[in-house]
């Protein structure tokens, strides 16, 4: 027998996203989210930014019915779809001799010039986000 519950409650006390890591405060509203997968009974705590991300992961082809998520696989999915078409990712840049001195957009890891991409601590909440022209 298989279970999932959504709840969203107002928290009492500080708790952390198990998402992006951030603080949900005193006050604010929360998804306290349990279920189980493959025979294992899980229970997380999610601050109301993480829910659309979420749904789009949901959605998407990365995602797989049936067994769950993991902060691990959104950030995997975030870095390889999002960033990716975000305006704000840097290209991968192999600067010739001669724009190497002065190419102030050089980066040759391509990740995007808010540095969100690199530890992704606020990857749910990455306001910088926006799709290529």
């Amino acid at each position: 027998m298989s279970f999932y519950r959504d709840t969203v409650r107002t928290a009492r006390k500080e708790h952390k996203c198990e998402l992006c890591g951030a603080i949900i405060q005193k006050g604010e509203k929360y998804h306290d989210k349990a279920g189980n997968e493959l025979g294992d009974i899980g229970y997380t705590k999610e601050c109301e930014k993480c829910q659309p991300v979420l749904e789009e992961f949901c959605n998407s082809e990365y995602y797989e019915r049936g067994e769950g998520y993991t902060e691990d696989w959104i950030q995997e999915w975030w870095i390889d779809y999002k960033c990716d078409i975000c305006k704000y990712k840097y290209q991968l840049c192999e600067p010739d001799g001669v724009c190497e001195n002065k190419c102030l957009r050089k980066n040759v890891t391509g990740t995007c010039e808010y540095n969100t991409c690199d530890e992704m601590t606020h990857y749910c909440r990455c306001e910088n986000f926006e799709v290529k022209a």
